[in-house]
């Protein structure tokens, strides 16, 4: 590393110096020092003369780079480091779990891809703690608010009849165990009893074969509580949201795993995952947990001569510092068929939303 504390030739002979070599790029020359190449580009910037600043690389004729001094770079990563905050584990290293704090409505938006074809859909959901029990199963209350496919409030009939038949479902009590995974359905009875209202009124008011596969369709899934469990198990937000991360870290912050999700309505897809937690809060004072890794081909294509499919699982979750609840989710599945199919999942915090507004 050639430096020049005080080049004759330079006319910032009384700056700390880097003699740019040929060959020399801003990135090639950060990565030699160890600094961020928007450090090295900001720091030069400030005390350069004009036809001397860094834009997006060296220009043809630059010759010196101005450093920040020692003093100063130590100085920064002290302040650093000091404010890096570290992220407060349980007991073998387990993330806490604070069921009872949960109370919080949220944004939520669903883009799904099949082939060429693309849908958004929009809508707000409310989470509610209502108990634990003596084994540490928590009782939550799920609240569904309007629904919006493609920026628009579905209005055809179809859409009407879907919503007056989802609709029996809410509120929902669910029971989620002391990971933070959605486990079973508390109030099926409630819902069957709803069911035979909601049942009448369709009958009444819609006609035709599509009512008939509606109301066919909701019989079935409605037969028992695990009919209703595993019919509700294409639900994105349940899935997501519920999905289980208040586990074990171990010291390395990370362990690897399977995770299952339905990016098809009714087929669940394997991937294998690494699942990791900072061990820093992020630059919100959040907790970030993350899911990455890829999909697990059954072999049944590769049986048959056809190359195995490929497919993506990313997860981030970002949680208070405090409370270590959710305040956002950006989730992203994939699989590469012949036609490719993704869903991309965003959740926030509308709590959250309103504070940084």
């Amino acid at each position: 590393m050639y430096y020049e504390d005080k080049p004759e030739e330079s006319p910032y002979n009384k700056f700390r110096t880097y003699k740019i070599q040929k060959g020399d790029t801003l990135a090639s020359v950060a990565q030699d020092l160890g600094v961020e190449a928007d450090e090295l580009r900001w720091y030069h910037n400030m005390y350069c003369e004009i036809q001397d600043l860094i834009e997006a690389d060296f220009k043809s004729y630059s010759q010196f780079l101005i450093l920040a001094p020692e003093k100063y770079i130590e100085e920064r990563k002290e302040k650093e480091e000091k404010n890096a905050q570290k992220v407060s584990l349980g007991s073998d290293y387990t993330l806490p779990f604070v069921a009872d704090k949960i109370n919080n409505d949220f944004h939520v938006n669903y883009t799904t891809v099949f082939g060429d074809a693309v849908d958004t859909i929009e809508m707000k959901v409310s989470v509610k703690w209502l108990a634990t029990d003596r084994n540490n199963y928590h009782l939550f209350e799920i609240e569904k608010g309007s629904i919006y496919v493609n920026n628009s409030i579905p209005d055809t009939i179809m859409d009407e009849l879907a919503a007056k038949t989802a609709a029996v479902l809410y509120p929902l009590k669910i029971v989620v165990d002391e990971s933070g995974k959605w486990v079973d359905i508390y109030n099926y009875s409630e819902i069957e009893s709803r069911w035979k209202d909601t049942k009448e009124e369709v009958l009444d008011y819609f006609e035709g074969e599509v009512a008939e596969n509606y109301i066919e369709y909701s019989e079935y899934a409605l037969e028992n509580s695990e009919t209703l469990f595993n019919s509700l198990a294409s639900d994105y937000f349940l899935r997501a949201f519920f999905n289980g991360i208040y586990v074990g870290y171990t010291s390395n912050y990370s362990f690897q795993k399977e995770v299952f999700f339905p990016l098809e309505k009714e087929e669940e897809s394997k991937f294998a995952v690494q699942q990791k937690i900072d061990s820093i809060l992020d630059d919100s004072n959040l907790v970030k947990v993350e899911q990455k890794g890829d999909f697990v081909d059954s072999g049944g294509e590769t049986s048959f001569g056809f190359d195995p499919w490929k497919g993506k699982f990313n997860a981030s979750y970002f949680l208070d510092e405090h409370s270590y609840c959710i305040e956002k989710i950006d989730l992203e599945c994939s699989i590469e068929y012949d036609e490719p199919i993704k869903v991309i999942i965003q959740i926030e915090s509308l709590k959250k939303e309103e504070n940084q507004k």
